[in-house]
């Protein structure tokens, strides 16, 4: 069963501890390098084990494993897992299905990812590497498709759309290059990034979506300067953020509002090696949603944690990494009819107006 499992899901190198195990009787399937070191143990002697070597508290670890076969991820704080010897320690636990089987995802608790979104964690490297390759067969067949269908359509909005096909095509590939280069946003190429213009592009993609309801309203400050940034990163950074306030609202039959603000605020900084960087710049993007769920609000920023049936968890992990990468800083306030996503970032040099 091991040589069945899928690397595009479960790579070996994750620097932290995985496991998966097989339905009904939760024995091991399949364990990665970090977790043969943790527990001192090679995959081979691992393998055909009950959960009896990983915790005490079997039960509940269990009846999340169950809850996990339903198809979304299952979170578990600070559970007590023993290592090599008789150590333990706690650990953030994440089960989510794979095939029909479970995978379990585990974490120490000291290196969860705070609220205010300072990535701590390395496994979107990881992950960017494992899906750079499977991103790119298909980019290649929609460009394709979207140069067929620019020979054939000749009306100006057919066109435009048409060429929205094709910018964002390559900018997806550019991102996949970027993270099969084991880099995944630690080598962004800075320089002064319109702010206004990434986020007017990702609200036109958003509103693009076949049976939108949703009102966009843009509130921006027009002598604000440029952002000191990477512009294919933080598109992707608004295109998560407003793609999950549109989602969001789509719950709702009534559609609803998602605002898009930006405002220059002194007084923020963050802390350095060097000097305090200042970070003027904030972008506030608002829903009228049902708002976040306490469960997934303490850790919404780790990887494979969403309360989306069809997610995976991995989006707002991308987003903490880009801006931490950026010198910035997000948070998050949420309760029923009204979400805010705060980014706070450095202003470029140069300080032409972005609108």
């Amino acid at each position: 069963m091991a040589d069945q499992l899928n690397p595009g899901l479960l790579v070996d190198d994750m620097p932290f501890p995985l496991l998966v195990v097989r339905h009904p009787d939760f024995r091991v399937v399949w364990v990665n390098t970090y977790a043969e070191n943790w527990f001192g143990r090679s995959r081979k002697s691992l393998a055909g084990r009950d959960l009896t070597f990983l915790t005490k508290d079997t039960d509940s670890l269990i009846i999340s494993l169950e809850k996990a076969r339903g198809g979304r991820p299952v979170n578990i704080h600070d559970l007590r897992v023993f290592g090599s010897g008789d150590a333990s320690a706690p650990f953030f636990i994440s089960a989510f299905p794979h095939g029909d089987d479970v995978a379990i995802m585990m974490v120490p608790s000291e290196q969860r990812t705070p609220k205010t979104g300072q990535d701590s964690s390395n496994a979107v490297s990881a992950l960017g590497r494992m899906l750079a390759h499977e991103l790119k067969n298909p980019l290649a067949g929609i460009k394709g498709a979207a140069q067929l269908l620019k020979s054939e359509h000749s009306g100006n909005e057919d066109l435009e759309l048409i060429a929205l096909i094709g910018t964002e095509t390559d900018r997806i590939r550019r991102l996949a290059d970027r993270m099969e280069s084991f880099a995944a946003f630690d080598e962004m190429e800075p320089g002064p990034v319109n702010i206004h213009s990434v986020l007017r592009q990702a609200r036109l993609l958003a509103q693009s979506s076949p049976g939108n309801k949703i009102r966009y309203i843009e509130d921006y400050d027009p002598s604000l300067p440029n952002v000191d940034g990477d512009t294919d990163a933080l598109m992707q950074v608004a295109i998560n953020l407003i793609g999950n306030a549109a989602e969001a609202i789509s719950l709702s039959s009534t559609g609803g509002t998602v605002r898009l603000e930006t405002a220059y605020r002194t007084g923020l900084s963050r802390q350095t090696d060097g000097p305090d960087r200042p970070l003027p710049i904030e972008i506030r993007i608002v829903d009228d949603g049902p708002g976040i769920s306490a469960a997934v609000h303490e850790q919404m920023f780790m990887p494979f944690v969403t309360d989306k049936p069809a997610g995976r968890g991995l989006g707002l992990t991308l987003v903490s990494r880009i801006i931490s990468a950026h010198g910035g800083v997000i948070d998050v306030t949420s309760k029923p009819g009204r979400t805010v996503f705060s980014l706070s970032l450095p202003a470029a040099d140069n300080k032409d107006a972005a609108l």
